[in-house]
């Protein structure tokens, strides 16, 4: 090397930091806790409220650091003491080095490369940031602390034991109000994401979470901790608040720490329980329509979004705290990108996690969680799709290729350029092929088997579906459902005194104008004829009336099963013309599926297909059966009330006109019964296992695009 070239050379971290004076700042909060077994040292900042977690071994160098000696002695006192080796010298002043990036102490560098790559990294985050930034936005309002030192003396009973035993026993009764009216609570949902029902969930929803966040406030406040922060989180346009309650990060206690994570869900499910209890004892009512909105947003949402693991929700932090691990994503990731660089190119340049467990859990969580994260954003880009169309759209595919593309880029710099990969980059440039190139292309043409599921119910053979022909009063009924009863047998009888009132106003009429017919008959024959013409009509009405008398008697159109009746329990209601009365089957038992249009294209069933089906009250038992019959067109209107959503099937139907948002194509399933399928009955629904041929990954991801966009264009 020449002389000029080893001045040049930059300094290594030992040669430049070895005489430098430092130490650390004296605003650092630092607790100790105990991980796996294992103890551990938090430190907070308390200006930028970022925590670091340092194990044993950092701790101990990094309570050394001050400013009355330089690093290098530091270090050397280190050696002597036998703390760290001399072949550490590097990962010592590495150690200082990550101490300076986060700010806990502040070295005199003045490296202006290492500046313009900080500054270049940070130029590229911020444009990022802006590309899809606006989707998640965070707006900080208030400093809540003053506040919550103010009024926690309100809140600190909630988290008392008195209130957890009085938080039991509210939710006990909940649960017993909820199970006795478990359908009448499930019947509202239908119209939950109505036009008119909307502006009340959104508003409601908001107000949930401002409740949910003072829960997490309180409890960090109970137990000693600084809340900083409350604002507003823009999720999609979305309003949610939040709290900066990372304070509990430093507690040492694991419990205080859980309570705070749950206090959030604890206050929602306090407002859940009580509402439901409104929502039981009130009438249809706009308070009614509110408190439901509350059960289900403080239910299913909680389940759905806070305590889900996989998302940065209390769901998160809980599990974190239950395993023990700290940064459990971070970490997890880490791990996995960790065993993939492993496995696929032999760098083995950190130690792995110790213990079989623990590494199990890491991997299994952060591959879940990639998962969920992909699912996650395909889900957005389709919610942007549909909510804005074009615009949506073109977010959706900026959303979706910026996240691709910030993927692949990582991918191909870490193989093709990074140090870690100098000695093997051959072997690198081949894995960045085989990720990149071949697995896609090769998932893509894999065919799969598929099958389509469909729902299904039983029907019969010949089925006689019975209405009112006149309207009137039920004053009897004959038969109960199930019985077998003839043709011509008499079902219900009905009663309505307006008919034998005009029966008989009819017959009158019909005497008056035979008389005077009979009078005018040789005195003024063109009179008779008027009066003739007007018994004809009298006698005309008479039939009538005398036909919707006797239909008042409503018998069976033919032999069969009694599958529905009105009942005794309905005698005095009024029964209008074309109302259903009962329904009469005969034949054995047939069952009917019904395909949406995407689903006739996957399955392209054919007569003499095989089928099978399974019952949603017996999904133990499975039967099979053939295609009978193919409807050549779609109706949106659906024929069995059963499948729909008031009846607690899957097809949803407009709750005024009863049609359905698509077309569905009826399928007509001859079943292989032998005479002792006993336990199917008509009405019974399920669901339609349907075989469609193999088709590979990537052309049927590709139809399902297809479909998706083409519904959004329909909408």
């Amino acid at each position: 090397m020449s002389v000029a070239a080893a001045g040049s050379a930059r300094p290594s971290p030992a040669q430049a930091l070895r005489s430098v004076h430092v130490g650390l700042r004296g605003d650092l909060e630092v607790t100790r806790h105990v991980f796996r077994g294992q103890p551990a040292y938090v430190v907070r900042d308390p200006m930028t409220f970022q925590s670091q977690r340092l194990s044993p071994a950092d701790y101990d160098v990094f309570v050394r650091i001050n400013s009355s000696q330089p690093l290098g002695a530091i270090f050397d006192s280190l050696v002597e003491q036998g703390k760290v080796e001399p072949k550490d010298e590097d990962g010592f002043y590495e150690f200082v080095m990550t101490l300076h990036r986060v700010a806990f102490l502040r070295l005199p560098l003045s490296d202006d490369k290492v500046l313009y790559r900080r500054y270049a990294a940070r130029v590229r985050a911020r444009r990022r940031e802006k590309i899809m930034g606006f989707l998640f936005l965070r707006v900080p309002i208030w400093n809540p602390d003053e506040f919550l030192n103010r009024t926690i003396r309100f809140a600190r009973p909630l988290f008392s034991w008195a209130a957890m035993a009085a938080w039991l026993c509210l939710l006990i009764v909940a649960g017993l109000v909820a199970a006795s009216q478990w359908e009448a609570l499930r019947q509202p949902a239908v119209g939950l994401l109505t036009v008119g029902n909307l502006p009340v969930m959104f508003f409601t929803l908001i107000l949930l979470k401002v409740f949910h966040e003072f829960g997490h406030a309180f409890a960090c406040k109970r137990y000693g901790g600084h809340v900083p922060e409350m604002g507003v989180f823009l999720i999609i346009f979305t309003p949610c608040a939040y709290v900066d309650a990372t304070a509990c990060w430093g507690f040492t206690s694991r419990r205080q720490r859980l309570v705070v994570s749950l206090a959030g869900m604890y206050v929602e499910s306090i407002i859940a329980a009580i509402a439901l209890l409104v929502w039981a004892s009130s009438d249809p009512s706009l308070l009614r329509d509110v408190a439901y909105n509350v059960i289900v947003l403080a239910g299913v949402v909680t389940v759905l979004f806070n305590i889900n693991p996989l998302m940065r929700f209390d769901g998160y932090y809980i599990l974190s705290d239950l395993l023990e691990i700290p940064n459990l994503r971070a970490r997890a990731s880490q791990y996995v990108v960790q065993e993939l660089k492993r496995r696929l190119l032999g760098v083995t340049t950190e130690p792995r996690p110790a213990g079989r467990r623990l590494r199990a859990i890491l991997f299994s969580y952060g591959i879940a969680a990639s998962i969920y994260k992909a699912c996650l954003t395909l889900a957005i880009a389709g919610l942007l799709a549909s909510k804005m169309l074009i615009v949506g759209g073109v977010l959706a595919v900026l959303y979706v290729g910026n996240t691709v593309v910030s993927l692949v880029r990582r991918i191909c710099v870490y193989l093709w350029f990074a140090k870690e990969t100098a000695s093997i980059r051959p072997r690198a440039v081949a894995v960045s092929i085989l990720l990149l190139v071949v697995l896609p292309i090769g998932l893509a043409l894999i065919p799969l088997p598929a099958h389509v599921q469909a729902d299904g119910v039983i029907t019969s053979e010949h089925a006689t579906y019975i209405r009112a022909q006149s309207a009137g009063f039920l004053a009897a009924t004959n038969v109960r459902s199930g019985e077998w009863v003839e043709a011509g047998q008499l079902l219900v009888r009905l009663e309505n005194d307006e008919y034998q009132e005009k029966i008989n106003d009819a017959r009158a009429n019909l005497a008056g104008t035979e008389i005077l017919r009979e009078a005018y008959r040789f005195d003024n024959p063109s009179r008779s004829l008027q009066e003739a013409a007007r018994a004809r009509s009298y006698q005309a009405a008479l039939t009538r009336h005398e036909a919707k008398l006797a239909d008042l008697d409503i018998g069976a159109p033919r032999s069969g099963r009694v599958i529905s009746c009105l009942r005794d329990g309905q005698i005095g209601i009024f029964i209008h013309e074309a109302d259903p009365v009962a329904t009469i089957a005969a034949g054995k038992p047939q069952l009917t599926a019904l395909l949406t249009e995407a689903q006739i294209i996957s399955a392209r069933p054919r007569i003499g297909d095989r089928v099978s089906f399974r019952a949603a009250d017996q999904p133990d038992r499975l039967i099979s059966g053939t295609i009978a019959r193919i409807a050549s067109a779609g109706s949106r209107s659906i024929k069995h009330p059963a499948l729909t959503h008031p009846a607690g099937g899957t097809i949803a139907v407009d709750p005024l006109t009863a049609q359905a948002a698509q077309p569905y194509f009826e399928l007509t399933i001859d079943l292989d019964t032998s005479g002792d399928e006993l336990w199917l009955h008509h009405g019974m629904t399920g669901t339609v296992r349907i075989r469609a041929g193999a088709e590979p990954i990537g052309l049927s991801l590709f139809r399902r695009l297809l479909r998706f966009t083409d519904l959004l264009l329909r909408a």
